[in-house]
């Protein structure tokens, strides 16, 4: 999602004779017997206007501004960053080829956007065009046979659109994504190899491989479900919001992601998340849950060891806690070990792992407490 290097002429030049097996030209100062000079790449303008829309991937994030175009940061070595491919960003760059984009959805190694015509573009690494082919470093590309989109969502290996027809998966191979239901569906979601789709009665199907398989998979179809009205995967456990407005999680615990006490059980039947009420929707990372309450505020659970929660500390599991320190959330995103929460003043704040500037601060700092994306 970054854009081509700009590089003045000389290194342009420069470039264009290592290629053809030359040395390539001194500087000025490098021939006077000085240090070479080192071009750095010309960032992008300042977007035109605030975010309106914020998603993570495992190490990148990306953000809808106003308009309608897409600015990402962080890792790039699988082009996740739209450009081919390249340096780590610790400021957002614009995603050349995408416009007028109303939701984005962001996987391990590429992200997809959804535009207004309905249809989706993916960039970076992986089957990202659903032809059946792997592709390396693509920029922005056309997701072929996916058309009236309604819902977009991506994670890990796989991104997932929902149209009035049904539910389509890309971005790994057919034994990976497994089948994803027949019918019609109010919401999906997507983690690391699998799938889970809500229904208008408010039951949930789950899709993909070994646990998550139908029809003797232990997470693809927990009986006791109905009347949810919002869901939401990780890596190996899901939860949704209850008719009552609280919290039910099933699948792996290991590191408290199901709101309690961490251990290695199967928990095929859903458990209640203690002291999580007024919940509107939801969003997991790898090993982690938060719930964003109808007051603006969110609580988060589960795997905490890169401070990935916002609470300020690190831990290696977390019960439902506060995120003090951001008021007014409008969005928010969890990944592998960093989130972001997009405000109702529209500004991202985002904390946790930054080893590839994926806060988009400026810095490759690890923040505890959430710091503001330069924007």
């Amino acid at each position: 999602m970054r854009p081509p290097f700009a590089f003045v002429l000389v290194s342009a030049l420069a470039i264009a004779v290592t290629a053809c097996g030359g040395a390539p030209p001194q500087s000025a100062s490098a021939a006077r017997g000085g240090a070479p000079v080192v071009e750095k790449p010309v960032e992008d303008p300042p977007p035109a206007g605030p975010p309106v829309q914020v998603d993570c991937g495992d190490f990148t994030t990306c953000a809808i501004v106003e308009g309608g175009s897409v600015r990402c940061w962080g890792h790039d070595k699988a082009g996740e960053l739209g450009d081919g491919g390249g340096a780590d960003r610790t400021k957002s760059v614009i995603v050349r080829g995408v416009e007028n984009a109303t939701s984005i959805a962001l996987a391990s190694k590429f992200a997809c956007a959804l535009g207004a015509d309905k249809k989706v573009k993916c960039w970076g690494t992986g089957r990202i065009a659903n032809d059946g082919t792997p592709k390396d470093h693509a920029k922005a590309s056309d997701v072929a046979g996916v058309e009236g989109v309604e819902e977009l969502v991506a994670s890990g290996a796989i991104a997932c659109a929902r149209t009035a027809k049904g539910i389509t998966c890309w971005g790994a191979d057919a034994a990976t994504i497994g089948t994803p239901p027949t019918g019609v569906f109010t919401q999906v979601a997507a983690g690391f190899t699998h799938g889970c789709a809500l229904d208008k009665k408010g039951t949930v199907t789950c899709w993909g491989t070994g646990d998550w398989a139908p029809p003797k998979g232990g997470f693809a179809k927990p009986a006791s479900i109905t009347g949810a009205s919002y869901l939401a995967t990780g890596d190996r456990h899901a939860c949704v919001v209850t008719k009552d407005k609280k919290v039910q999680c099933w699948g792996m615990n290991d590191a408290g992601q199901l709101g309690t006490k961490p251990d290695t059980e199967l928990h095929k039947t859903p458990v209640a998340v203690p002291g999580v009420t007024g919940a509107v929707k939801l969003v997991a990372g790898e090993s982690a849950t938060c719930a964003l309450l109808a007051d603006g505020s969110a609580r988060c659970w589960g795997s905490n060891a890169e401070g990935e929660l916002g609470l300020g500390k690190k831990s290696s599991d977390e019960r439902p806690s506060k995120v003090a320190s951001v008021p007014d959330i409008a969005g928010m995103c969890l990944a592998t070990a960093h989130g972001c929460a997009l405000t109702k003043s529209k500004s991202i704040l985002c904390w946790g792992a930054n080893a590839a500037g994926q806060l988009g601060d400026g810095t490759k700092e690890k923040k505890l407490e959430p710091a503001r994306v330069v924007w």
